[in-house]
């Protein structure tokens, strides 16, 4: 049975404390390796960027406070990107 996957877009803006880093963890957040959000990156400054991305429906993508909640939990497994995420569901 084949997977539906839900489009959606995501505004990552940098945290005060982490301006340096943006840049990288940008490019952290985008990495091949990333497989459960491929992302590409539509849009950014040195402060905030808009990707756009896919991911398998699941109960994370009920909403879109959900799916950031998600994205956020995924992020913070990897304590070397510090973004703050707003998500938004294309219906």
């Amino acid at each position: 049975m084949p997977t539906a996957f839900i489009p959606f877009t995501m505004c990552a803006t940098v945290r005060d404390d982490h301006r340096r880093s943006f840049r990288t963890d940008l490019e952290r957040l985008t990495s091949a390796h990333r497989g459960w959000a491929p992302l590409d990156v539509l849009k950014s400054t040195n402060t905030k960027a808009l990707l756009r991305g896919a991911i398998p429906q699941g109960v994370h993508t009920a909403t879109d406070a959900g799916l950031a909640r998600y994205l956020q939990d995924r992020l913070a497994a990897d304590t070397d990107i510090h973004l703050d995420l707003t998500v938004s569901i294309e219906r």
